[in-house]
């Protein structure tokens, strides 16, 4: 049986939307001949078969994947929100309002939130990626080859998204440049090197021989791009993984920007070793968006694609049928771990849902996909936006009615009583040298835990996962793991790798978590002391958690400081942080959002670069080691063990694990100077509130307070049926 055996001619016709004329002009024969050939396609002649197929390919793959508009409302409502803003009162004064709540905080955020998903087209070099990704935008955009092409991180977004002060189709953007403030004017303008049509794309971010001097430095490219396919969704394109050390770190860093993974592998050798350890770190930074909702499929953001799939379609069955149980057995302990996150098992029938096949050229083999990928953009997404936006403006209106209630009952609590507040705050400021040793010694006991953490991961990785690494126990798994000698080879040593990350994973969680009260101890003490003395509430809301997630955010790393913020996400005390630069995105970057948030997963991103750091140089021997005869299993185990000792894999293990902790020692080290920074300053305020405010300017206080209140609390969202 050939690929062109047993096609619907009609159907593929229609899906391409051609008409029967226009098919009859095509190949040059009657309309009547074309109908006849769709009643009796098995006795059609294999060359017209074959032009048939081609045309109704080159046909459809410039339409591009069309699924509607499904971001109109909720453009409408962001729309209308900047209008809103246009009629906010003048903001608070921050000196005094610390982290008050603005009306540009708002509109960032509500676009922020608002956003289309991402769309990462992932996978080896040389495996059809950008071919796909031009063919779902019905666009040649994007520069593809029969070696690797792709040399920088394309972020490609509709032309309707083009901020007005970009004119240009591209935009390069040089090293360093972060994606999530792609619509910063001015942070763009710092990062750009040059902008110009496609052709500038080819130039400075594909492998060619003739790059300009500075190609070296180019690191991204924003693209806008006229594609229906883009209405409801941006799109990245990457670097192929195992071409270069640079493609392999770029692709890397554009990992947590996924909402939905397209992970592109060739037919021949679908999903072989290495594209199950870059999967494997994909996956544990996707976003799972089926927590909360038992309707939606597991794995709902997930396409595994073999592409270029010009088998039969026999023979295709069964490349993804093997391919998907092998993947879902060397798969199975990340599967696990995320079944624990959305509270529900992944089957292998549930992974095997997540496998397609994709043919350029033949829409049926791409039909299967195509549909699954719309109705995820066009229904499935854009409800998940506007839920996530109706629940985070009920939660803005009614944190920013307490903070501003707070500081109306305060201001005004302050006018009848200023002779109580100014000794409320002498008292204050009296107790001030025993408030900081006691800061002080809550400081070294946090610090001292995270040291002690240090050693004791130090020590576990040599006394307790060296016993995994040893030529028995690698050995044991192998034999309990594999039957197929194959199978072994390719993926025991990646799979060794990984459940040992696992395992260290699991131990630094849980002594995260065990952190997450002192942490919360001595920041409820900056409380307590921030906002009243003798029982009497002075006029600041000092928002602690509030500060030292801001902090947090602004340092970009936090090792176990990452529980921290996530077990404080929900907490009312965060909520006007919330609209504080940085503080969603970085929520976001740690999968900090409600419900979604377990220890393990918070230290997910440790197992990625170690796996794809030392798994593809360690196994590299091994994949092509010969094993003949019987005890083979000892002989695989051997060669492992050998490789990830001449990769260091231990040492590696304890760098990775020293560093997180490293992490955390400096996060919350950052996160308590600027807490203290925010007392002090807190402190000046109240100087200033209670001794030198007059009547009437606290009474004008009042009144911004209010009006800020009311304009928030009068937000016109229309919440979702």
């Amino acid at each position: 049986m050939t690929a062109f055996e047993s096609c619907n001619l009609a159907k593929m016709r229609a899906d391409a939307k051609i008409s029967q004329e226009g098919m009859a002009t095509h190949l040059g024969i009657s309309q009547s001949q074309v109908s006849r050939y769709e009643q009796d396609p098995d006795n059609t002649p294999l060359g017209v078969v074959k032009a048939w197929v081609k045309y109704c390919g080159d046909i459809s793959t410039k339409q591009g994947l069309e699924y509607g508009a499904p971001y109109r409302d909720i453009s409408t409502q962001i729309k209308l929100m900047s209008d809103y803003a246009e009629t906010a009162p003048a903001p608070l004064d921050d000196a005094l309002f610390k982290g008050a709540p603005t009306a540009a905080s708002f509109v960032r955020e509500v676009r922020n939130l608002g956003r289309k998903p991402r769309v990462a087209a992932c996978g080896r070099f040389d495996q059809g990626k950008s071919r796909l990704a031009n063919t779902l935008m019905g666009s040649d955009a994007l520069p593809t080859a029969f070696q690797p092409a792709t040399a920088i991180i394309s972020l490609i977004r509709h032309v309707s998204d083009r901020p007005s002060w970009i004119k240009e189709d591209v935009w390069i953007m040089r090293k360093g440049f972060d994606m999530k403030q792609a619509s910063d004017e001015q942070y763009c303008n710092d990062y750009k090197i040059v902008a110009g049509s496609f052709d500038t794309l080819k130039k400075y971010g594909t492998h060619n021989d003739n790059q300009p001097a500075d190609a070296d430095q180019c690191f991204a490219a924003l693209v806008y791009v006229d594609s229906p396919f883009l209405l409801g969704c941006d799109l990245l394109d990457l670097p192929g993984y195992g071409h270069s050390h640079d493609d392999h770190t770029k692709a890397e860093l554009a990992h947590s920007l996924a909402d939905v993974l397209i992970y592109a592998s060739a037919a021949q050798g679908f999903m072989d070793q290495q594209d199950l350890q870059f999967a494997n770190a994909l996956l544990k930074q996707l976003p799972t968006i089926e927590t909360n909702d038992d309707i939606l499929p597991v794995l709902r953001n997930v396409y595994f694609v073999a592409t270029m799939a010009r088998q039969d379609h026999a023979d295709l069955e069964d490349i993804i049928t093997k391919a998907s149980s092998r993947a879902y057995t060397h798969l199975l302990e990340g599967l696990q771990v995320r079944g624990e996150l959305i509270g529900r098992p992944v089957s292998q029938t549930d992974f095997r849902a997540r496998f397609f096949t994709y043919l350029v050229d033949d829409p049926s083999r791409r039909k299967a996909f195509e549909e699954d990928l719309a109705d995820l953009l066009s229904k499935v997404c854009p409800v998940k936006v506007r839920s996530r936006l109706d629940g985070w403006v009920v939660e803005l209106k009614n944190s920013t009615k307490a903070y501003c209630d707070g500081w109306t009952a305060r201001l005004a609590e302050l006018l009848e009583s200023r002779d109580r507040a100014q000794g409320s705050l002498e008292m204050l400021e009296r107790a001030e040298p025993l408030r900081h040793r006691r800061i002080g010694s809550k400081t070294e006991r946090i610090l001292s835990i995270i040291a002690l953490n240090k050693s004791a991961s130090t020590e576990y990785v040599k006394a307790d996962l060296s016993n995994l690494v040893t030529l028995d126990y690698v050995e044991k798994r192998i034999r309990e793991r594999y039957e197929d000698k194959k199978d072994a080879q390719q993926l025991a040593g990646s799979y060794l790798i990984d459940h040992v990350q696992n395992t260290l994973n699991s131990f630094l969680a849980e002594r995260a978590q065990e952190l997450v009260p002192d942490i919360n101890d001595i920041l409820a003490d900056y409380q307590a002391a921030g906002t009243s003395a003798d029982d009497v509430e002075l006029g600041t809301l000092f928002n602690v958690k509030g500060v030292f997630l801001g902090a947090l955010a602004a340092t970009g790393t936090g090792g176990a400081m990452a529980a921290w913020a996530a077990a404080t996400a929900d907490s009312e005390e965060v909520g006007p942080a919330l609209l504080l630069p940085g503080v969603a995105n970085y929520l976001a970057g740690i999968g900090a959002t409600a419900g979604m948030m377990s220890a393990t997963s918070l230290i997910a991103a440790l197992a990625g670069p170690i796996a794809l750091a030392i798994g593809l140089a360690a196994l590299l021997g091994v994949a092509t080691y010969s094993l003949f005869g019987p005890s083979w299993q000892s002989r695989l185990a051997k060669k492992i063990c050998a490789a990830l000792k001449e990769q260091h894999f231990l040492e590696t293990l304890t760098n990775y694990s020293e560093k997180y902790w490293d992490d955390t020692r400096h996060s919350f080290q950052k996160g308590l100077a600027a807490t203290e920074a925010a007392f002090q300053e807190n402190l000046t305020n109240l100087r200033k509130l209670v001794n030198t405010t007059s009547h009437e300017d606290m009474t004008a206080m009042i009144s911004k307070v209010e009006a800020t209140r009311d304009f928030f609390g009068g937000i016109p969202w229309r919440q979702r049926n």
